[in-house]
């Protein structure tokens, strides 16, 4: 698994280098800019197993925490494109007796942005659509003594779409995002009891930039 994650960590700065390194001369000042964030993921929607009484995502995570960095290239007035990569943490809560351990969420994606304003506006609201990947960790669970694989880690398709507001002071800026998010399917470890649906999140994200 670990080669795997590596593959693809590869194969996404690769697509990255492709669509953020043009001929730097080519560009105005301000057209790239660097982003950190972090943020919040009030809850986590689905169902977590199949069968009687299944659990659903919320039943067993806490509101998830995280952070990311994101580098993008505003390559005309009104669209951008841009990549980026984030961790998240989904702190495991017991249910039923049942305790489930933390969920980590590695998302990698690629994107644009739809500007309503001019590049030199101080103000900068925008529509912003993500695709990538995301890794999910491994999760167990124990039951008194008992424990056991719940989910094996894995890859899954990812697209989010929002939008967000941006305030430019110089070459920084510091904006908030919000951006409902849709991932894959979990790989069962235990057959159809952990048999989980698609996940639907809404990460809430405060960060800061910088252009260059």
């Amino acid at each position: 698994m670990v080669n795997k994650s590596l593959y693809y960590f590869g194969f996404f700065l690769f697509l990255l280098a492709l669509i953020l390194l043009p001929i730097r001369g080519s560009a105005d000042d301000g057209t790239f800019s660097f982003h950190a964030w972090g943020e919040i993921s009030p809850f986590i929607s689905g169902e977590a197993g199949s069968g009687s009484g299944a659990p659903d995502y919320r039943d067993v995570f806490n509101t998830g925490i995280g952070g990311g960095i994101e580098f993008s290239w505003r390559f005309c007035n009104r669209f951008s494109l841009l990549g980026g990569i984030g961790y998240e943490n989904y702190n495991g809560k017991t249910h039923e007796d049942i305790s489930f351990d933390d969920l980590k969420v590695i998302p990698l994606y690629l994107g644009g942005k739809f500007h309503f304003t001019p590049d030199n506006s101080r103000w900068n609201p925008y529509l912003k659509v993500d695709l990538g990947a995301a890794h999910l960790s491994s999760v167990d669970i124990s039951y008194e003594s008992l424990k056991g694989r719940y989910w094996d880690s894995s890859w899954v398709f990812l697209v989010e779409a929002g939008g967000g507001l941006e305030y430019r002071f110089g070459r920084w800026g510091i904006g908030l995002e919000v951006l409902p998010r849709y991932l894959g399917k979990p790989h069962s470890a235990l057959g159809y009891p952990s048999k989980a649906e698609e996940t639907w999140t809404v990460p809430v994200k405060l960060g800061l930039s910088f252009y260059f």
